[in-house]
């Protein structure tokens, strides 16, 4: 997720970069996606509320993953529980975006937006490149002594992931498969 693509205001959502802590803020409230991030997609929704959820299970990790510097405070077994349980959120985070990704990007391809545009089709795949890659960069830097850390890391992206490319690409997607003319209307 790269800076030139992120905006003050959202032309697809209308959601203002100042209001993005309220969205954040309503799924860490609610567990529920945010109505300014629904796209009308059934399945991209229904795969967004699973973000949402693995977000709210990432909370439950750790005790206090808001403001433990590191994990050194915590009993070797705690710590040892953590990351396992870290581990297997982000295999479950890593397995599912890379379903969600390709789903998108099926999508993409049969609305035919990847014809007509294709350069917002490949900004949005850099977006998915990114998202992944980082994913891999935080199960390469696991250590039992500063999951916490990791945890923190994994909500931000999250977070981005929710708020950004939601906003700015799944929207734009939704708004071109929604048209009267789109092969894929009412999917």
């Amino acid at each position: 997720m790269t800076a030139q693509r992120m905006v003050a205001k959202s032309r697809t959502t209308m959601v203002s970069v100042d209001r993005l802590s309220d969205v954040v803020a309503h799924w860490r409230e609610t567990g529920e996606l945010p109505p300014e991030l629904v796209t009308g997609h059934r399945l991209i929704d229904f795969e967004h509320r699973f973000l949402v959820s693995s977000i709210a299970n990432l909370h439950r990790v750790c005790i206090d993953y808001q403001t433990y510097a590191d994990c050194r405070s915590c009993g070797s077994e705690r710590r040892e529980r953590c990351e396992g349980e870290l581990i297997c959120l982000l295999g479950d985070v890593f397995a599912f975006i890379l379903e969600h990704f390709k789903n998108e990007e099926t999508i993409m391809r049969e609305s035919l937006l990847l014809t007509v545009d294709r350069e917002v089709c490949q900004a949005h795949m850099e977006d998915h490149a990114a998202i992944s890659a980082k994913v891999q960069e935080i199960v390469s830097s696991l250590d039992r002594s500063h999951t916490v850390s990791r945890i923190r890391e994994l909500e931000a992206l999250l977070a981005r992931w929710m708020t950004n490319h939601i906003a700015l690409h799944d929207m734009l997607l939704s708004r071109w498969i929604s048209r009267e003319d789109s092969l894929l209307r009412g999917f």
